[in-house]
């Protein structure tokens, strides 16, 4: 299935959703948050494929130590790739396609992956990480609830493999944007 089409089927189930939580007549809070998996898991699977910070802040080992049969000396610069651990294909099914269901069990229930470290892991995870949680589910929430998003007619499909650099930025497109 072409990614517009499936970005598309999955909006609208995100859409159905906001509305059986939310109604149209109030702004998403926190407190629906719990009772709307689907739309989490969306967002999940966006910063799956999108993660912004492609390499997370350099660490250093404390120690020399043995990974995979390597030795890594003690004091030695350690950055951890992030996007390839999000695209890694031992771990995801299908890593380079939008799948928001990875992130639900059976009923529909969301699952915490291991492997799912958009804020990095440890002790030097992003300090920022429950505030963009709560701000990014509140956004997500209250843009969908209000507007449909499409890509022009006849226009291309948007690039997704994204511009390195500090950050992993979009290339430029257009979107019509509809109040709903």
């Amino acid at each position: 299935m072409p990614l517009v089409s499936l970005v598309t089927k999955e909006k609208e189930k995100v859409h159905e959703e906001i509305e059986r939580v939310v109604g149209p007549d109030r702004a998403p809070s926190l407190t629906d948050k719990a009772q709307m998996p689907y739309t989490e898991a969306t967002i999940m699977e966006v910063q799956r494929l999108t993660v912004v910070v492609p390499l997370s802040i350099p660490h250093m080992t404390s120690e020399t130590t043995v990974l995979q049969g390597y030795t890594i000396p003690k004091g030695t610069v350690v950055l951890p790739n992030l996007w390839s651990v999000h695209r890694d294909p031992a771990i995801w099914e299908e890593p380079d396609e939008f799948h928001p269901n990875r992130f639900l069990d059976d009923q529909g229930q969301l699952v915490k992956k291991e492997a799912f470290i958009p804020f990095g892991i440890g002790k030097r995870v992003c300090m920022g990480e429950q505030l963009a949680k709560m701000e990014l589910f509140l956004m997500f929430a209250s843009l969908i609830q209000s507007f449909k998003f499409a890509l022009p007619k006849d226009s291309e499909t948007p690039l997704l493999t994204g511009r390195y650099g500090l950050t992993l930025a979009p290339h430029p497109f257009n979107v019509i944007i509809s109040k709903r």
